[in-house]
């Protein structure tokens, strides 16, 4: 069993906090995902796991194993960073075979090792090459292929799909997952890509300043974001303050000129909130659907097979996002009507410092 457990682990830098006492908890067999801006921690957690940062306080254990006082070496961990660390002066094979190499393995079983590996990331017939010979998802393979050489218990990812552009990104999501179903290895990835990480988490950490705002599913974290930052960075987008209007039925939440059905049960009658909605949960419907608001399309902008809008009623500036053959009716100035979904509307105490 390799499962991960961290433990009020605590790090500054020249008096700052990067992370406070934080605990994480890792299933074995789980592709993990710490996700965050820059600045909120993740790195430097992951390299705390990895050996590479030694942390203030806090302990970690992989499976039955307190690792925190032992070398990077001694951890039995496979680590791609986010630049892949490729030596350019070695062949493909010759790179994924340097951890078993440095272990002093039998060079005919590290060759055989290496070539499964290799296979394994959809590298076979590439062992002759140089890094400077392939391309940025190509490397990455190799990068991932020599962490796993090693049969680590527990493998680290540091932002490794940030270089790649967007095409290459999506393949290599595709084969993430593929590779982690079909080894079934404990997984921890860093990235501060939400889709990234809705994708291919089977558990989502998010960190801001060094804190965990919330460790969940990433279809939990989505539907029930734990505070106004999470539903922000999952794509939330603030509407402005309202009010809780929860006696006599189900809560309804009052900004601006619209009083929307809340699916939140936790909201107290009278309650002043900040109200956030996603995008995708706002529809623009016909003249006769029910429970629709009315407004004036004040924006509109087509991305692929998606198009993006903003509709103004009063003086709320509401986001769409709908597929692109849904608009090409629709022109900025219309009049419309749209619905918001009571899954997609969040409700969160109002801090009026924090309104933007």
């Amino acid at each position: 069993m390799s499962e991960l457990t961290v433990t009020q682990v605590a790090k500054t830098f020249n008096g700052a906090a990067a992370l406070l006492p934080l605990d994480l908890s890792v299933a074995d067999g789980t592709f993990c995902i710490m996700l965050g801006s820059s600045g909120s921690g993740k790195s430097t957690l992951l390299r705390i796991i990895a050996g590479l940062e030694e942390p203030d306080t806090g302990s970690i254990r992989i499976g039955a194993r307190d690792v925190s006082k032992l070398p990077v070496e001694k951890r039995n961990i496979g680590f791609v960073f986010q630049n892949y660390a490729l030596f350019p002066h070695l062949s493909v094979l010759s790179n994924v075979m340097y951890g078993l190499r440095a272990r002093r393995a039998p060079r005919a079983g590290a060759k055989r090792k290496a070539e499964e590996m290799l296979g394994l990331v959809g590298l076979a017939g590439f062992e002759t090459r140089s890094p400077a010979q392939l391309s940025g998802g190509q490397q990455q393979r190799v990068a991932l292929a020599r962490a796993l050489v090693t049969s680590p218990e527990l493998l680290l990812l540091d932002e490794p799909l940030s270089a790649l552009d967007r095409k290459i990104r999506g393949e290599m999501q595709r084969e993430l997952k593929r590779i982690h179903r079909e080894t079934g290895l404990t997984t921890v990835m860093v990235t501060h890509d939400q889709e990234e990480a809705m994708d291919l988490g089977d558990q989502v950490m998010m960190l801001d300043r060094g804190a965990v705002q919330q460790d969940d599913s990433p279809e939990a974290m989505y539907r029930e974001p734990g505070n106004r930052f999470v539903a922000q960075f999952l794509g939330g987008q603030l509407l402005g303050r309202g009010v809780v209007r929860a006696s006599g039925g189900a809560p309804r939440v009052e900004v601006g000129s619209l009083s929307v059905r809340a699916a939140q049960d936790d909201l107290a009658d009278g309650a002043a909130v900040d109200v956030l909605v996603m995008a995708e949960s706002v529809r623009i419907v016909g003249d006769g659907s029910a429970d629709a608001f009315p407004g004036t399309l004040a924006s509109l902008s087509f991305f692929g097979p998606f198009a993006r809008a903003e509709i103004t009623a009063g003086e709320l500036t509401v986001p769409v996002t709908m597929l692109s053959q849904e608009a090409e009716a629709l022109r900025v100035g219309d009049g419309v009507r749209f619905t918001i979904a009571p899954e997609g509307l969040h409700a969160f105490a109002s801090d009026l410092e924090r309104i933007e």
